[in-house]
């Protein structure tokens, strides 16, 4: 059984310890990534419900808080209930709010008593768990650079290889940095005028019939895909010649604000693939109204290795302003028009933010994170590790 969850757990560090052997890590003394809690026959290759609960309530009974990610409950009362639930999709980043809420909680926790741990997962305990670890470690104050809280976090739960590996996953983590330093203060609304790619996939010979599919939390709000097959437009590309296609043209523009979610799609005669997808935050759209995301910027992770396009390929989104505000303004500063256009839950979710950074409370980020200052080993592992983020 332990050969199995091995297996499945890959290169995560596991804890192997007076019996037991848990895909579960200390990224530090006060800070606990493992994967989801398995019954039933998920107990076969996961973490054993009972074997995490005996071990917690053993290492740190009535210490310990869960954060369960996943969106997948459990039996909640083997942990005394002291579980908290910020779930959001496997693969994807998640509301830019909720990591807000969540580093909240964390913080609070791990404020009121220097005993407490907080134990984060998701599914597998990778991705969404490595991405709030992140925040959090910038939240606490003890590493101020994104890039090297992901350096820490793969060294730290991972034997080799690993980590906060999707790239939107990666961007929201910058996102997050970015507000929490003060650089991003309020939403953005804007129109998305046109969608362009820098080459064409290859899916028939070279040639492809894109379409693209745009989300907000509701749901899909635009998709440019014909009726039949044979009126989707079919692009041609040798990748001889750099080319710019029109992936999408929308004369009146789409009305954007918060978390957008795109999925690039080709209409095959088997039915529409989805070649790639990516997601971003209108608040941080640069001030030229353009966004560019490269081959390497797009999720899912292994979608760089693709060879249904070209190491050139990009996406272009150009939008058009709606009036000069800039998302470094104060929401109260924001012009009457930006106001109006606003929805009640955009402002709500930076409301929201604002107050969890005005309720910060300093603290001493050794002790946060590490208890004993000690034990800090967070310049020994960033400050002397040369390997890139991936």
């Amino acid at each position: 059984m332990d050969l199995l969850r091995s297996l499945v757990s890959g290169k995560k560090k596991r804890l192997k310890e007076k019996g037991f052997n848990l895909d579960l890590t200390y990224i530090t003394p006060r800070i606990v990534a493992m994967s989801i809690p398995g019954e039933g026959v998920h107990k076969l290759y996961r973490n054993s419900l009972s074997s995490v609960s005996k071990y917690l309530n053993e290492r740190h009974g009535g210490k310990y808080r869960i954060l369960n990610l996943s969106g997948i409950s459990y039996d909640y009362s083997k942990f005394s209930d002291s579980v908290k639930e910020f779930a959001w999709l496997d693969h994807y980043p998640p509301p830019i709010e909720l990591l807000f809420k969540a580093c909240r909680d964390i913080h609070t926790w791990l404020s009121f008593n220097i005993n407490n741990v907080v134990v984060i997962h998701c599914k597998a305990g990778k991705g969404r768990t490595g991405t709030l670890i992140c925040c959090y470690l910038i939240f606490s104050g003890r590493i101020p650079d994104p890039n090297q809280a992901l350096i820490y976090y793969k060294r730290k739960r991972f034997t080799s290889g690993g980590g906060v590996t999707h790239p939107s996953q990666q961007r929201y983590i910058h996102y997050f940095d970015k507000i929490f330093k003060g650089e991003i203060k309020s939403p953005l609304v804007t129109r998305l005028t046109r969608v362009q790619m820098k080459t064409a996939p290859h899916f028939n010979g070279n040639s492809s019939r894109p379409y693209i599919e745009i989300y907000q939390k509701h749901g899909l709000i635009y998709i440019n895909k014909e009726e039949n097959r044979v009126n989707q437009v079919a692009l041609q590309d040798s990748w001889e010649n750099i080319e710019i296609h029109d992936l999408a043209v929308i004369n009146n523009g789409l009305c954007l604000q918060g978390d957008v979610l795109c999925k690039l799609m080709h209409w095959s005669l088997w039915g529409s693939y989805k070649i790639c997808r990516l997601s971003f935050n209108t608040a941080f759209i640069p001030n030229d109204e353009a966004l560019i995301f490269k081959k390497i910027d797009l999720d899912p992770d292994i979608f760089v290795k693709s060879t249904k396009v070209s190491n050139d390929f990009e996406v272009i989104f150009t939008f058009q302003k709606l009036c000069q505000c800039t998302s470094d303004m104060d929401l109260s500063d924001r012009c009457l028009d930006c106001q109006e256009v606003m929805t009640d839950e955009e402002k709500e979710k930076w409301e929201t933010i604002r107050s969890v950074l005005n309720e910060r409370e300093d603290a001493d980020p050794a002790q946060l994170l590490f208890g004993d200052r000690h034990a800090d080993d967070v310049d020994n592992i960033v400050m002397n590790n040369n390997e890139p983020v991936e």
